[in-house]
């Protein structure tokens, strides 16, 4: 039987931008056995690769030197037909030189470097280039791995595992969960724009006055803007399976969702409004109505290689002029 690898080893978001060329080459191959590297930021993702014919294997997102010649090693002595490099990594691209396998490859042309270099890209059997330096022609990130991973066009047949087992306190309470927004906060992007936490509760009150409830999520961890939301509103508490004020609410906080849980939330809800990231990425994967939140320093060349394909899609620039956003996500909303 033939084997494959995958090597994405990268971020969540990063790998869903990945995910219908990850799809195709599942589907292209349903007789070899199929391997895909993940990252430990992207691990518990590996529900979506149930498949009798699919493994998943982790290494670092940065890999040590060990991990390293753990690959080389692995890629010397086991008979690999083709290998997909869907994470860049530089030393990635020395692998073609240990192996006969056949390599397909996302290449990047920046403005002041390339990789990998171009007498490397000889060794490929086939590349696409995300070529940065023209803004006007870049496709997406995700049209690329598309284009590179596309034997047969298997965009609309998805084989991936869009079912997780979740968590007993997700299942307990899943019937609190209909007709609903789901808003992420991230800290460094709402303090950077002087976004302070009474402020962004003040846009939450305004969308739950819309007549729909609020699903509030932020990123994992224990700081003050999380108890901040642990002490205002009902939640769901995640990280010790505990409960409060499920009542009545309009708007619920789930703290420390795990990943499982978290796509399951995304994949009932009316709209995902977040930072631009794995929120948006994942809820355009699910074909779930999206507002995305940028950055002023967002450029358009990135936005163009970044923005997630999604027929209801709407975004929006976090400036310091509340009222203007809270206006244009209302009109979003309506």
């Amino acid at each position: 039987m033939s084997k494959i690898l995958i090597l994405k080893n990268d971020r969540i978001g990063d790998l869903f931008h990945s995910i219908e060329g990850i799809n195709s080459i599942i589907n292209n191959h349903k007789n070899c056995e199929i391997e895909i590297i993940l990252s430990h930021y992207s691990k518990k993702t590996n529900f979506l690769f149930a498949i009798p014919n699919v493994k998943t294997s982790v290494l670092n997102y940065s890999l040590s030197l060990h991990e390293k010649l753990f690959l080389l090693k692995r890629v010397f002595f086991e008979k690999f037909d083709k290998i997909y490099i869907l994470a860049p990594k530089n030393f990635y691209f020395i692998l073609p030189f240990f192996c006969n396998a056949k390599f397909y490859a996302v290449c990047v042309d920046d403005f002041n470097s390339v990789r990998p270099y171009k007498f490397l890209r000889k060794k490929l059997f086939k590349f696409v280039v995300n070529n940065r330096k023209f803004k006007k022609i870049n496709e997406s990130i995700s049209d690329l791995n598309s284009k590179l991973c596309n034997e047969i066009d298997f965009s609309n047949l998805d084989v991936l595992n869009k079912s997780p087992i979740t968590s007993s306190l997700l299942n307990q309470n899943i019937n609190l969960f209909s007709n609903f927004i789901h808003v992420h906060y991230k800290d460094s992007l709402f303090k950077k724009n002087n976004w302070d936490l009474d402020l962004f509760v003040k846009l939450l009150k305004k969308i739950s006055d819309l007549n729909c409830k609020v699903v509030l999520t932020s990123d994992l961890g224990s700081k003050n803007y999380n108890n901040f939301f642990l002490q205002n509103f009902s939640f769901l508490n995640f990280e010790n399976n505990t409960s409060f004020g499920l009542n009545n609410f309009k708007i619920i906080y789930l703290h420390n969702i795990n990943i499982r849980d978290l796509f399951k939330i995304i994949s009932m809800s009316n709209l995902v409004i977040s930072p631009h990231g794995t929120m948006t990425v994942l809820a355009s994967y699910l074909k779930i109505k999206v507002i995305d939140i940028f950055d002023t320093n967002i450029t358009i060349s990135s936005f163009r290689e970044f923005k997630p394909k999604n027929l209801n899609y709407n975004f929006l620039i976090l400036k310091n002029n509340s009222s203007k956003v809270f206006n244009k996500i209302l009109k979003f909303i309506k």
